[in-house]
């Protein structure tokens, strides 16, 4: 019997064996050596030798990191308050029966499908200031004189990039929340129904309580996307005007590529994972919490 359980566990083991070595080398090993870049003096090409934590005082002491934290932090809040509120609005909306639902469905994916590179070039057509049609849908109607420069104001342009991220990923988000609801027995919601439980009470005291597994696996995924966006940001501000979109992903990528200080862009990219990491364990811990 003792044979047995031993031979189990290393079949167990080699059979995981791979998953560690994947890990290893494609997480480990890397934040690793970010690590060790950051305590690095690194402009361009040449390495000036180890330095300790200086990148990362300099990096604080500049006041740019706080400026692009904060950037950060707004853009995550945002995206991720209204995919989360949309995505379960119309995934509520698609798990009801009707004509056409898995035509709906699919069309839902559309947004998602498209490449984000694409998506940002074809939303500052629309958001353009000169000719966008944004701006002549406003005309038309009467809302307004002159153009609007959806990118110059500060507050309009990270909340144009909020509303550009939420209309590419929002579409995931209902996938992952109609996943859930379909999982849900239909005897729970006749139970409910027979101790008189109305629309909403079914929703706040059934279906939410049985949708948090789902709901942490779309905040983990839309927290680590929305930290590590560069792209859409590159293309539609290139992190302005100012620094009111300048995310901690863009302002990694000034510091390593545009200024060649690869050091401080080495403790920027680890400041992120650090956060990142600390904002997934608090997810987990929460939701744990009130299981």
């Amino acid at each position: 019997m003792k044979t047995t359980d031993i031979s189990e566990r290393k079949l167990g083991s080699l059979m995981m064996a791979p998953t560690f070595l994947l890990i290893l080398f494609t997480a480990v090993i890397p934040i690793l050596y970010v690590l060790f870049l950051s305590t690095q003096d690194i402009r361009g090409i040449m390495n000036r030798g180890f330095v300790g934590i200086r990148n990362y005082t300099d990096i604080i002491e500049a006041g740019r990191l706080q400026a692009a934290l904060g950037a950060t932090l707004y853009y995550a809040f945002g995206t991720i308050v209204v995919q989360m509120v949309v995505g379960m609005i119309v995934a509520l909306a698609l798990n009801v029966k009707f004509w056409g639902r898995g035509f709906v469905r699919a069309l839902i994916l559309v947004p998602w499908a498209i490449p984000t590179s694409l998506v940002a070039i074809m939303w500052s057509r629309f958001l353009s200031a000169t000719d966008g049609y944004f701006n002549a849908a406003l005309r038309l109607l009467g809302l307004v004189r002159s153009e609007l420069n959806w990118f110059l104001d500060p507050f309009l342009a990270i909340t144009m990039v909020v509303m550009v991220d939420s209309w590419k990923f929002t579409s995931i988000t209902v996938m992952i929340f109609i996943a859930g609801l379909q999982a849900i027995p239909d005897s729970v919601y006749e139970a409910a129904l027979v101790d008189g439980a109305n629309r909403w009470q079914q929703f706040w005291h059934v279906t939410l309580p049985m949708m948090k597994p789902v709901v942490l696996v779309a905040l983990i995924m839309r927290t680590i996307f929305v930290f590590h966006m560069f792209d859409l940001i590159f293309i539609l501000t290139k992190g302005g005007p100012g620094d009111s979109t300048r995310v901690l992903s863009y302002y990694i990528y000034q510091e390593s590529f545009i200024f060649l200080r690869h050091g401080r862009g080495a403790a920027a990219a680890f400041i992120l994972f650090l956060i990142t990491a600390l904002i997934t364990v608090a997810y987990i811990r929460f939701l744990r919490e009130r299981k």
